[in-house]
């Protein structure tokens, strides 16, 4: 089989995945805005592969009148990553009319290409072709005009990276948030591709006649990556919880009161402590703090709380470190209530027995009062 037409029969496959993961997004009754921006995101990332896999095949002679349809859409996709990103670290944000001066530029790229559109078949064939046997330079017009996409998505990229690692400061363990990282990494590398050979092709130094196929090839696979996450992970856009992520300060306050509660106060020395008793003493809802601690610390309740109990077990064997304590006292006196669930929890965090780490502190206690 010829393997061109292998590539091609990926290509297309990964245009229609897109193309169907933004429809059975767009039919669920329960529409976020994060899931409209993606499956826009999806739609034009989808006509971009058909329109160029069209190109690079004598296809394009059956349907002439589809060229040029993915260049000023494509003017939207840095836009709707950055809308997404923003509907994501906030859930009660509202598109308002500040938000279309981002359609700037797709506008005037879209004006910038009428003409063309005006042109019959024949006409546009003679116009792609021209255009994809001209010799680029550093100096040409196109040059700069596609440089300038680069630049556009890139910044849009970028903003959308500072926003969600600012978001993760104060909530780490939000999966849509790392979720939307990933596709921005996976997308970024695409990009950052496409550009190097774009920079570089005019010196002649380098020359892929495949390139185009390869890049498109990138970006199906970039498309089947995020396909599996989202059949794989089909509930991440309902991530439903009691937080209100849109109020990060309220977050951290609430984040200082479990951290006092756990530092100062040290309430996990409390063998019977569970999230009821500890969100009561909060004053908020059980299900709010069990979220807020899985979210900002990356961690269950009862997690959290063991690594507390054997960070004070490792002081109190400094402590007692020529002393005769049994491991079962210190245990309790770190607050777990049996020896099996204290072993556990010492081995899973620091990888040794409660044993093991206790013998270590008193043969490097007698080595040091040895010497001296």
């Amino acid at each position: 089989m010829d393997s061109s037409l292998v590539f091609n029969i990926f290509i297309a496959f990964g245009a229609f995945q897109a193309l169907f993961i933004s429809f059975i997004i767009l039919s669920q009754r329960n529409k976020s805005l994060p899931k409209v921006f993606f499956s826009l995101f999806l739609i034009i990332e989808g006509i971009t592969l058909i329109e160029r896999l069209l190109a690079e095949s004598d296809l394009i002679y059956a349907v002439p009148h589809l060229l040029g349809i993915s260049y000023p859409i494509s003017f939207l996709k840095p836009p709707l990553l950055f809308l997404m990103t923003l509907a994501i670290v906030n859930t009660k944000f509202k598109l308002r009319k500040i938000h279309s001066l981002h359609l700037i530029p797709f506008f005037i790229i879209l004006l910038f290409n009428i003409p063309f559109y005006f042109l019959n078949a024949s006409q546009k064939l003679e116009f792609v072709q021209a255009f994809l046997t001209k010799e680029i330079t550093y100096l040409s017009f196109d040059f700069f005009l596609s440089l300038s996409f680069f630049f556009h998505i890139g910044i849009y990229i970028m903003a959308c990276v500072i926003t969600l690692k600012r978001f993760k400061t104060h909530v780490k363990n939000n999966k849509l948030v790392n979720w939307n990282l990933s596709v921005l990494v996976l997308y970024s590398i695409f990009l950052i591709t496409h550009f190097i050979y774009f920079v570089i092709q005019p010196s002649g130094i380098l020359s892929i006649p495949q390139f185009n196929t390869i890049s498109m090839l990138i970006m199906t696979f970039v498309i089947q990556s995020v396909a599996y996450s989202f059949i794989t992970r089909s509930n991440i856009f309902n991530n439903k919880n009691t937080i209100d992520l849109s109020n990060v300060q309220k977050l951290v306050e609430d984040e200082k009161l479990i951290r006092n509660k756990l530092e100062n106060e040290k309430v996990y020395l409390d063998d019977a402590l569970n999230i009821d008793a500890f969100s009561k003493s909060l004053s908020l809802p059980k299900k709010y703090v069990s979220d807020l601690i899985n979210q900002r610390f990356g961690y269950s309740f009862k997690d959290l709380i063991n690594q507390y109990r054997v960070k004070e077990a490792k002081k109190i064997m400094e402590k007692e470190v020529h002393s005769k304590i049994q491991l079962i006292d210190i245990a309790f006196e770190s607050g777990f209530n049996n020896k099996v669930s204290f072993y556990r929890a010492f081995k899973r965090y620091t990888d040794k027995s409660p044993s093991e780490y206790f013998n270590n502190l008193k043969n490097d206690a007698s080595i040091i009062k040895t010497s001296s």
